[in-house]
């Protein structure tokens, strides 16, 4: 058994689309060009080893939520796609999913079980744990959206962050066609937040700050055969 909802999220190809955003004209006041924070940027994110991610992404057809905190391999929070939403645990090599009425469907098991399980944990399979740790760590996040050849394109874009305030945080800012890159203005420089010209949004917080829950107790888990 895995999580098929995880296919297909695309959390570094989305976020690569607008770290290469086109120049801007001028640099007011207290603003810095890409090519003076993107090698900043880089550096904090691949020291980092814990962040929060919050938002929305879009792949054609296909809306996948997440909400989730990542620290090295381990991921906790919840995963969605077209409506339905999970929560899920996956700690040091182990890989836990609470039970919801859409979770039953998902496994074509009798909704009849939900009224006695709904709200323990199932645990997931080897490849299961593998495809939340493969497409969600600190690991494939700084690979995949923080590599060299990412960071090169961005530093040569000519793109001006500029002072701003999001959420009540000060950030520098980049705003082109429709998609939006902030950083924290002071202090380390790391990713705030991203959003893409079709909606797709993500927040990131408590870099190096995640503190991450225990697994579930063995009497609040449930075989897979109960689920048959």
């Amino acid at each position: 058994m895995g999580l098929r909802i995880l296919r297909g999220a695309g959390l570094a190809a989305l976020l690569v689309v607008v770290l290469a955003l086109p120049a801007c004209s001028s640099t007011p006041a207290g603003s810095e060009t890409a090519a003076q924070l993107v090698p900043a940027l880089q550096a904090a994110a691949a020291a980092a080893t814990s962040v929060h991610v919050a938002g929305s992404l879009t792949q054609g057809t296909r809306a996948t939520t997440i909400d989730v905190s990542i620290s090295g391999d381990s991921v906790v929070g919840y995963l969605g796609a077209n409506g339905t939403h999970y929560y899920v645990l996956s700690l040091n090599g182990n890989s836990f999913v609470k039970l919801n009425a859409a979770f039953l469907r998902l496994e074509n098991a009798p909704a009849s079980l939900c009224a006695q399980i709904c709200g323990k944990y199932v645990q997931l399979s080897t490849s299961g744990t593998m495809q939340i740790t493969e497409l969600l760590s600190m690991q494939q996040i700084v690979r995949e959206v923080f590599n060299n050849q990412n960071m090169s394109a961005a530093a040569s874009s000519g793109c001006i962050f500029s002072p701003a305030t999001l959420n009540g945080q000060s950030v520098l800012q980049c705003r082109h066609g429709g998609a939006t890159l902030a950083v924290a203005a002071h202090g380390t420089p790391y990713l705030v937040y991203w959003s893409g010209p079709h909606g797709q949004h993500l927040a990131f917080s408590e870099w190096n700050a995640v503190v991450l829950p225990p697994a579930p107790p063995a009497s609040q888990v449930v075989s897979l055969s109960s689920l048959s």
